[in-house]
């Protein structure tokens, strides 16, 4: 937990010293998720499901580059059906992403279409989820989300990426069997659209 907080403290303070080294837009951004935990034990799977998210970003570009930073905080619903009685469980968190980027320069299209790549940490908080006596999330977790995308007109940002679960995101109450808790670690896809200004 201590370590969590660090890494939030971190991100925090490189959102805010950013936009004093280059070019800063601001943004918002919607998207769908599709969700999947998988679990140290094969005791109970979770079928993947659609979700959503939608937020704020601040993008940084560093002039002459086509490298940038981004930093989003995203409201983020996720959704897995387990298989223990093919339960729904969803989780509502707050998602914040440190996202360093390239963006690929494309001579007389650029203003038109340019492809961008990306990677970085993704923060999570856990504000609410569905009741349940089995299992338990953790109120934060961290992730690793790689992906790409394009910049259209300027203004419109298209994504989608994969997130691998670093931290584990629940815990599983295995009673029948051990009575040992089963760890779980979200996986995920994320596609969004964004406007910047």
């Amino acid at each position: 937990m201590k370590i969590d907080r660090k890494i939030l403290i971190v991100i925090l303070t490189l959102a805010m010293a950013l936009p004093a080294a280059g070019q800063v837009r601001l943004g918002v951004r919607g998207g769908v998720t599709l969700s999947e935990l998988r679990f140290d034990r094969e005791v109970i799977d979770s079928d993947n499901r659609v979700g959503y998210c939608g937020g704020l970003l601040l993008d940084l570009a560093i002039p002459m580059t086509g490298l940038g930073i981004e930093a989003s905080v995203m409201y983020t619903h996720r959704n897995n059906r387990l298989s223990d009685g093919y339960v729904m469980f969803k989780r509502h968190y707050i998602d914040i992403p440190l996202m360093a980027r390239y963006r690929m320069p494309l001579p007389r299209v650029e203003r038109f279409f340019a492809p961008i790549v990306f990677t970085g940490p993704s923060f999570s908080i856990l504000f609410k989820e569905n009741d349940g006596d089995k299992w338990l999330s953790r109120k934060t977790y961290l992730s690793w989300d790689a992906g790409l995308g394009a910049d259209l007109f300027n203004h419109v940002r298209i994504t989608a990426s994969y997130g691998i679960g670093i931290s584990k995101a629940m815990s599983y109450i295995d009673r029948e069997y051990t009575g040992d808790k089963v760890q779980g670690k979200d996986h995920h896809w994320t596609v969004t659209a964004a406007w910047l200004f």
